[in-house]
């Protein structure tokens, strides 16, 4: 590896680094505004600027000395931006010298010539890049003094330039064109972690600002921007004014928002959660979140619930936990416990689930099941890692990974692009990586994608296809055929050859990656052909589950095994319950964060229950990693954890729960798995627990799809939300829609088991005839996270 010496230290580097990390590396400091991780360095700012030299060598290819014998540095004739200069064997660095003091104070002064004098009322206050290096690096008294030699502190004699200051990006992001410092990081970002083309410079020199060609950001991914800019240019509007950076109670968690278990910040301030931002895991989530995870949160403090309820006279009234447990008592009285069912919320966690299983164990009851379950367990197929996708010679995606596994969009935009897993230094990730390169297109060569609906990632496939829902198993046995050499079967909607494509790539291909839909996961038949196909051909599979912890749940046997008769009374959790459930059971018992219809409905005794953001727990994300939740700081009321009230509920039964607390529940698990849940390692320990559940498929007709999104009905909750997702919207082929007598704009009712949807209907050419779309997790409606409506439902 090249050595290279900075300032007096010599320390050796990978080739190909940057001065930029090799300074780092070497334990010195440089300043940088346009410079981020897993972003292609572009040397905008000229901040980081250093001066360098490197040694030369002579016709006889040896080291050119000087006078005295010592190998001679050549000095580049001017100084260099640190961030997109490559080290080579034996450079020189310097960056104490008068000449690059004087040069980055001169940056300071230029970046600070226009900005405004924000910092009090600045959400970045605290937080923010400029501040900290004006700090460091601004005017010194040592290269500015006046006519007599005075320190001069400023040289600002002359009015600022003014532009929009609050001009909204789109109902997520807020820009202060005044404030941007045009170092390029979220035009950069967006082209290069996403892939979206939504932002760019307009105009040029003192009238260059940032800005979209059209209303909106439409990214899954918009929030990062506010997280990597330097200054206050870019704010969340969700947090905006919220509170200073310094007054937050800072909290690391885990989003449950889809499976992938991102890592994030928990930022709460007077017992409120106020924001949600990034935090950095090399294996997982990088330093990036999907928009659901980081805009998501309002719901949790909506209509919430903070003491027991207990329904008297037809209406649920406030109680006491001593009254709830006798309601319990007497609702529960003379109920045979083989014919009790619990269900779980699809993100309660290991220590949830375990607690729940011993429960239904002592009760020998059949009725366990979890929201968000799809007919096949997830732990059937060998799961890969983000990690993986990066080394896979092909990618196969049945499904939408946008909207199923956000995060999983990102590592595929990725590896198109090839981009390695940068290497680690004592910094630990490259600050300015010189292997990503700016305007690198994906390779579509590596990708084939299939899905019963457009895709986000279809448009970077080289073999792609829209099949009509329900023919996943079509579209697998079609793929199974030609990988044996034969004709590819009819796929309706899909090009054969595209079919073909596919499996030609795949075969060449060494190291596979397979991504399966909720499409896959539902239709038992289609998983067992997509489990052939990944082990037979040494795969790894993205179980994309609706459930934030299914691998998880099914670990701990959290899975309905049935009963000669239905259950006749539940301890329901889920925000969602089937319907049937509802209707069979004669006593129910939720345990709810907020009220909601379902409750005021059915709900007979109400126990408060703790959100995500406030439990302590661990979720096994889609990868096997074992991930932890830590409570933030929230006033929660009286809120207790789904283990303390399934232990009430067996109190109400007359028997002894096995499990009441989260450190009884890891005792437990560390008994059985030899795994201490309160040592995981910092980005999580993959697990791979050995799982044996049989499918449990649901019958399904109709002629609606409920189209994956990551937006779930809590989300919908948010003020925020609502307005950045409008009206609700029910697609359709125009020839669809007009066969059926419909206009596009016209508002319909969608009739389903528990009651209409209103939605306005809009044309979608490239959807499947014969089918309408409904965006999945709608507030009203609790259909199964599956493509067709339940028997009984209809459109009209």
């Amino acid at each position: 590896m090249p050595k290279v010496k900075v300032n007096d230290r010599t320390v050796e580097v990978p080739p190909g680094t940057s001065a930029m990390d090799a300074i780092f590396h070497a334990g010195y400091d440089v300043p940088l505004f346009c410079a981020e991780r897993h972003l292609s360095p572009t040397g905008s700012c000229r901040m980081c600027l250093v001066r360098a030299g490197a040694p030369r060598k002579g016709p006889d290819g040896e080291w050119i000395t000087d006078e005295s014998g010592e190998v001679k540095i050549f000095w580049f004739p001017k100084l260099m931006a640190s961030c997109t200069l490559a080290v080579s064997e034996g450079m020189v660095i310097d960056t104490l010298s008068d000449e690059v003091r004087h040069a980055q104070s001169g940056m300071v002064e230029l970046t600070l010539a226009n900005h405004p004098l924000d910092c009090p009322t600045c959400d970045k206050g605290g937080a923010c890049d400029l501040q900290d290096r004006a700090y460091e690096y601004g005017l010194d008294e040592k290269f500015y003094t006046g006519p007599e030699g005075e320190p001069v502190y400023t040289r600002y004699a002359f009015t600022k330039r003014h532009v929009d200051k609050h001009h909204p990006l789109s109902e997520f992001i807020i820009l202060d064109r005044e404030r941007c410092i045009h170092c390029k990081r979220c035009v950069r970002y967006f082209e290069e972690i996403p892939g979206d083309q939504v932002l760019d410079f307009i105009e040029r020199a003192v009238h260059t600002f940032i800005g979209t060609a059209d209303e909106g950001l439409p990214s899954n991914f918009s929030g990062n921007i506010t997280d990597i800019c330097p200054v206050g240019a870019l704010l969340d509007r969700v947090a905006r004014f919220r509170g200073r950076n310094w007054e937050f109670e800072q909290t690391p968690s885990v989003s449950t928002d889809d499976a992938s278990g991102q890592f994030i910040w928990i930022d709460a301030r007077s017992g409120r959660i106020e924001r949600i931002r990034a935090r950095e895991n090399p294996e997982l989530n990088d330093i990036w979140i999907s928009d659901a995870a980081r805009f998501g949160h309002e719901w949790a403090d909506t209509d919430r619930i903070t003491r027991p309820m207990v329904r008297k006279g037809g209406s649920l009234e406030p109680a006491t936990w001593e009254e709830a447990l006798a309601a319990m008592r007497q609702g529960l009285e003379g109920v045979d416990r083989k014919r009790v069912g619990v269900v779980l919320p699809g993100d309660a966690t290991l220590e949830e689930g375990l607690a729940a299983a011993e429960l239904a164990k002592q009760l020998e009851s059949g009725f366990l099941d979890f929201e968000g379950r799809t007919a096949v367990p997830a732990s059937n197929f060998p799961a890969a890692s983000f990690a993986s996708v990066l080394e896979a010679d092909y990618l196969l995606v049945v499904g939408d990974p946008t909207e199923e596994l956000p995060i999983a969009h990102v590592w595929i935009h990725k590896r198109l692009r090839g981009v390695p897993m940068p290497p680690r230094f004592n910094h630990g990730t490259p600050i300015a990586d010189l292997a990503i390169r700016e305007h690198t297109p994906p390779d579509p060569r590596l990708l084939g994608a299939f899905a019963p609906h457009p895709t986000r990632v279809m448009e970077w496939a080289e073999a792609k296809g829209v099949f009509e829902p329900g023919h996943a198993v079509a579209l697998l046995a079609a793929f199974e055929a030609a990988l044996a050499g034969r004709e590819p079967t009819e796929v309706p909607g899909v090009d054969p050859a595209a079919v073909g494509r596919a499996a030609e790539r795949w075969l060449a291909a060494e190291k596979r990656v397979l991504f399966l839909g909720a499409e896959v996961l539902m239709d038992p038949e289609a998983a067992k052909l997509a489990e052939k196909i990944a082990k037979s051909q040494g795969a790894g599979v993205f179980a994309m589950t609706p459930a934030a912890n299914a691998r998880g749940l099914e670990a701990m046997g959290v899975w309905p095994t049935g009963g000669h008769e239905g259950p006749r009374a539940a301890f329901i959790a889920a925000e969602a319950p089937p319907q049937k459930l509802l209707e069979m059971t004669e006593f129910r018992v939720f345990h709810a964060a907020r009220m909601s219809d379902v409750l005021r409905r059915y709900a007979d005794v109400v126990l408060p229950a703790k959100t995500p953001y406030e439990k302590r727990g661990t979720l096994l994300n889609v990868e096997s990693r074992l991930v932890g939740l830590e409570p933030a700081h929230v006033d929660a009321g009286e809120a207790e954890g789904l283990t303390q009230a399934l232990g009430l509920f067996a109190d109400a039964l007359g028997v002894q729960a096995p499990v009441r607390f989260v450190h009884q529940a890891r005792r437990r698990f560390q008994e059985r798995y030899r795994i201490d849940l309160d040592k995981l390692e910092p980005y999580g320990t993959l697990w791979r627990p050995r799982v044996s559940l049989a499918p449990r498929p649901a019958p399904m007709e109709g002629n609606l799809y409920l189209r994956p999104s990551m937006w779930k009905a809590r989300h919908r909750l948010g003020a925020v939300v609502q307005r950045a997702l409008g009206a609700l919207e029910l697609a359709a082929h125009p020839e669809t829609a007009l066969a059926e007598g419909l206009d596009e704009g016209a508002t319909l009712e969608v009739e389903t088991p528990q009651g209409a949807l209103r939605a306005r209907l809009v044309f979608d050419p490239e959807l499947p005839k014969g089918w309408f779309f409904l965006p999945a997790g709608t507030p009203a409606a609790r259909l199964p996270f599956r493509a067709l409506v339940p028997q009984g439902g209809e459109t009209s």
